[in-house]
């Protein structure tokens, strides 16, 4: 028998269509296998410590350091990763909080629970170092870890700029309020002080103290030393007896402690 010529593939639009329809009624169409959908992109999702800091800032910046203290304790404990440098969002100004509410204890107890992996790094050890100078009352060390503390925050490494405001912040604060309280408590404690210890013990230049302590202290440029001004105090100098002469000046770090610990 002899073989017709090969049907002409279909040309138009009708003969295509009227192709698949034979196709799928005959059984030999075998549509497109549909495509599995794409698995949905993985949302980054932040850790307890990192949902916190936003209302840490806040307290912060609105210097409620009793409640930001409370806040940030209250957090800490329900981290789930107690090793994650995250925790360092927390610790840090949680510490500087207690700094600046005079509770060196809590603040030495904040630096201490963190985890070997955490203690080396740099702001934690400045940290460190600033509570540990704090506590020993190492007056001009004091002042010196707190310019490296703010100093770690404008280094080109340091990727978080709120936390690097943040740590400024607090430091600024706790070190005003840490002047001031030194300020107070060495013009109850001595009759006179040289104008280079007052330096030393306020942290400023020699400008800053005459100009701090104009109206409040005199200044005797013969033997360049301030003597604080007391008018009908007479329960003050009951409580805290000053010193007979500059000598005992040496020992002003441990006399503040005492009286301190008297107040």
């Amino acid at each position: 028998m002899t073989q017709g010529p090969p049907t002409p593939p279909p040309t138009s639009t009708t003969e295509i269509q009227d192709q698949v329809r034979d196709a799928v009624l005959d059984g030999s169409f075998d549509p497109p296998a549909e495509r599995a959908p794409s698995p949905p992109l993985p949302v980054p999702t932040m850790d307890t410590y990192q949902q916190a800091f936003p209302n840490v800032y806040e307290l912060a910046i609105q210097r409620d350091f009793s409640a930001l203290a409370l806040y940030a304790e209250t957090m800490d404990l329900k981290g789930q990763n107690p090793r994650s440098p995250s925790r360092l969002l927390l610790i840090v100004p949680l510490t500087l909080t207690y700094l600046i509410l005079d509770n060196l204890t809590l603040a030495q107890l904040a630096v201490a629970r963190l985890p070997e992996n955490l203690r080396f790094h740099p702001l934690t050890r400045a940290l460190g170092s600033l509570v540990a100078s704090t506590s020993e009352r190492e007056y001009a060390q004091v002042y010196t870890h707190a310019e490296v503390m703010c100093s770690l925050t404008q280094q080109p490494e340091s990727a978080n700029d709120t936390l690097a405001n943040l740590i400024t912040t607090l430091v600024t604060q706790f070190v005003d309020s840490f002047r001031q309280k030194t300020f107070t408590l060495l013009s109850r404690a001595f009759s006179s002080i040289e104008t280079t210890q007052a330096q030393v013990y306020l942290g400023v230049s020699r400008e800053q103290v005459l100009s701090a302590t104009s109206g409040t202290w005199q200044y005797d440029s013969a033997s360049d030393t301030l003597t604080p001004l007391r008018e009908n105090d007479t329960s003050l100098h009951t409580k805290c007896p000053a010193p007979s002469s500059l000598d005992t000046f040496d020992s002003v770090a441990s006399d503040l402690i005492k009286l301190e610990s008297g107040l």
